[in-house]
């Protein structure tokens, strides 16, 4: 059904109104309505004593598609309560609305932008136009329509860089800019959302060359660039710029870069990446160590045999596989801190990692807080451990180490 929510106050006064080039003639903003937009039912929230003073215009008309819904003066938080569920409560589920805010009291256009946004979200309307007949702007001529709508989409916009900054998705954002029909902005777009979607599923090169295309995508679409969103460019750089990483890149800069990604996750909260990424970190500075390829299957195989221990032994305790690399591991820097990381407690990496990503489908399964304070001692041990081989300078991670703990419990996911 297609709805118009209106208000009504107390006094009326023949006023003409400008709408899309057309002029229209109404004593209330509601009659004028009635005569450019088509609507299956107009409701007019009205107190009692606009009920009794200006409704009877309305009345008058003998029009069944218009109905009063009496609320009450708004003079204090429950009566204003009471105005939201008015509102809300007179509404189905994928209506479409247009919402008038004309007349009514000073609290109304914020009750119903805060509405319109609840409704979009709770039962899927389709919000069509936010008016506003500017009676004041209409002493030398017609009071122009103010089309408000764009103002309801700032919330998303809200919504969308609230999930940005605490949880690193931008993909709602992505879908924001897809909006508008500007090529820049489609090509930023896809930018976003790819950079956004590797670190979603754990792709690190993927999100290292995404990144790459970053600031001139940001630069290309700087004209073009949506008011809500200008002001997210700096931080947006900041946070995914950082991971630009040429595809030709050696292994000890990915090796700093994905340091600074598991970081990025544990600041976010992001446990299973960063136990994920964390775990496959080590192998991968075992593999530059011994000059390997960190993207070969087989080779990084062979490290986490080593760092397992670097011995197979069969029943009676005859070794039956050794890692040709075990007599070279006294070289290998912070070994006994790697093998204390990979193996022993509180760390057990490799265990922790395995028990979070088999969701706990075992015997003796740690609980969610204790994975939670484990991996922010793995993220520190990585970062002693990532110093110790003078990848980094001590406090030398572009994001600091975000203990999980410290963040809301609702944004751990």
């Amino acid at each position: 059904m297609r709805r118009v929510i209106s208000f009504l106050g107390t006094a009326t006064r023949e006023t003409e109104y400008l709408y899309k080039g057309e002029r229209y003639k109404g004593s209330v903003f509601q009659i004028a309505m009635r005569q450019f937009l088509d609507f299956d039912e107009m409701l007019v929230f009205v107190t009692d004593e606009a009920r009794r003073q200006a409704y009877t215009v309305l009345e008058s008309l003998n029009d069944p598609r218009i109905r009063d819904v009496c609320i009450p003066n708004g003079v204090d938080i429950k009566e204003l309560w009471e105005i939201f569920d008015a509102l809300v409560n007179n509404v189905e589920e994928k209506d479409q609305v247009i919402f008038d805010i004309t007349h009514g009291l000073r609290s109304i256009p914020f009750l119903v932008f805060l509405a319109a946004a609840y409704l979009r979200s709770a039962k899927g309307i389709h919000l069509e136009k936010v008016l506003y007949g500017a009676l004041e702007l209409g002493k030398n001529g017609p009071a122009p329509v103010i089309d408000l709508s764009d103002f309801v989409l700032l919330l998303d916009w809200l919504t969308a860089t609230d999930q940005f900054i605490e949880l690193g998705n931008a993909l709602a954002l992505a879908r924001l800019l897809e909006r508008y029909e500007s090529p820049s902005l489609s090509n930023l777009a896809k930018v976003v959302a790819d950079i956004s979607l590797s670190l979603r599923l754990l792709r690190p090169r993927e999100a290292n060359l995404a990144a790459t295309s970053l600031p001139l995508a940001l630069q290309g679409a700087r004209k073009d660039l949506p008011p809500p969103f200008a002001l997210l460019t700096e931080n947006l750089s900041r946070s995914y710029g950082r991971f630009a990483l040429p595809a030709d890149a050696d292994t000890k800069r990915q090796l700093i870069c994905q340091l600074d990604m598991i970081h990025w996750y544990n600041k976010r909260g992001q446990v299973v990446h960063t136990l994920s990424l964390a775990r496959e970190w080590v192998i991968s500075l075992l593999c530059y160590h011994f000059e390997l390829d960190p993207w070969d299957r087989d080779q990084r195989g062979e490290m986490e045999f080593l760092i397992g221990g670097g011995k197979q032994k069969d029943v009676n305790g005859t070794v039956i596989k050794e890692s040709p690399y075990l007599r070279q591991w006294s070289s290998v820097p912070e070994g006994e801190q790697l093998r204390e990381l990979w193996l022993k407690s509180p760390y057990k990496l490799a265990e922790v990692r395995n028990d979070v990503l088999h969701s706990g489908f075992r015997q003796n399964a740690r609980s969610a807080q204790e994975i939670i304070d484990v991996a922010n001692l793995i993220v520190q041990k990585i970062q002693s451990i990532a110093e110790g081989w003078g990848l980094i300078e001590g406090g030398d991670s572009q994001e600091s180490i975000g203990n999980v703990q410290n963040l809301p419990r609702d944004s751990l996911q």
